[in-house]
């Protein structure tokens, strides 16, 4: 996206695009790649400067979503001999629904070990260190520039979360944490979402439910495990940003996409967790399915 080619309109347009599927298990990466075709933007410095910028706004709103979460983790690392091992409840709700439909448990109601869950964030952001290998970053560039892969992905993404609904309505004793090697496994997940049309959040959500955790853990260690891998992606754009000069562009624009991005990220992760709790993921299955078909149609 060519930075002089962003209104305040489009920035706004695209913060909410970002902010909406950047949490719901829809791919973020695809829709805002779709949508700057439909546009007629090219790719270039500003739209990756930009792409920062709308990031951070959707990371903002799960560092103060998961707040308290993110406090007794801290904690656990700053003061390690006076840790409770007692952490929020994974729902971050007001406490209302705390079943699904089939009145199963989807929430912890039983303390989570916070040192346990710091240590499976750990491993699964390991998994993150092979996107820095040339050839996948070269395979990412390909599938932006192909509409006919990210509808591909967009159909990997609605099976994923059609086999992870299936498998977590099985389970009777869903878990709050995963073990290490399903932490490693999750991880694996996410470094699938690097492809346009793989949805991050959809990906971790569908191997953490799959694995044995319930939806809104699940959802939980899906945005806890997000936190580093934007950080981490951020960082590496804004780098090559530095080394090649910062894009003309117009601040104003730059700062609608994140305050857009941040309020309607908020809004958007507490309405998943809504669902979660009452039908799970299986609504967004359709919509992928229809997505995915159509782009390869047209593209």
């Amino acid at each position: 996206m060519s930075a002089p080619d962003l209104s305040l309109g489009l920035a706004a347009l695209l913060g909410a695009l970002q902010g909406v599927a950047e949490f719901l298990p829809i791919s973020s990466s695809g829709h805002l790649a779709l949508a700057e075709r439909v546009a007629g933007l090219e790719a270039g410095a500003g739209g990756h400067s930009f792409n920062i910028v709308v990031h951070a706004g959707t990371l903002l709103a799960v560092l103060i979503h998961y707040r308290d979460d993110l406090l007794a983790i801290a904690r656990g690392v700053l003061r390690p001999g006076h840790v409770p091992k007692s952490m929020p409840d994974a729902t971050g709700l007001s406490g209302h629904a705390r079943s699904d439909s089939q009145g199963h448990a989807v929430s912890g109601s039983a303390p989570t070990d916070a040192r346990a869950l710091l240590f499976a964030l750990v491993l699964g952001t390991l998994p993150l260190a092979a996107a820095l290998a040339p050839p996948v970053e070269d395979l990412v560039i390909a599938a932006e520039h192909h509409p006919r892969a990210i509808g591909v992905c967009f159909l990997v993404t609605a099976a994923m979360l059609g086999f992870a609904e299936w498998r977590t309505r099985r389970q009777h004793r869903p878990q709050e944490v995963p073990r290490p090697l399903q932490a490693l496994l999750i991880g694996l997940a996410q470094l699938l979402a690097i492809l346009p049309g793989i949805s991050r959040s959809g990906s971790t959500i569908a191997a953490a439910m799959a694995l044995g955790l319930g939806r809104l853990p699940a959802a939980r260690f899906s945005f806890l495990l997000a936190i580093p891998a934007i950080l981490g992606a951020s960082l590496k754009e804004a780098i090559g940003l530095m080394k090649h000069g910062l894009p003309a562009a117009d601040p104003l624009a730059f700062l609608v996409g994140f305050l857009v991005s941040f309020v309607v990220g908020v809004a958007t992760l507490r309405v998943l967790l809504v669902l979660l709790v009452r039908v799970g993921v299986l609504p967004f299955v359709p919509y992928l399915v229809v997505l995915g078909l159509a782009v390869l149609a047209l593209g």
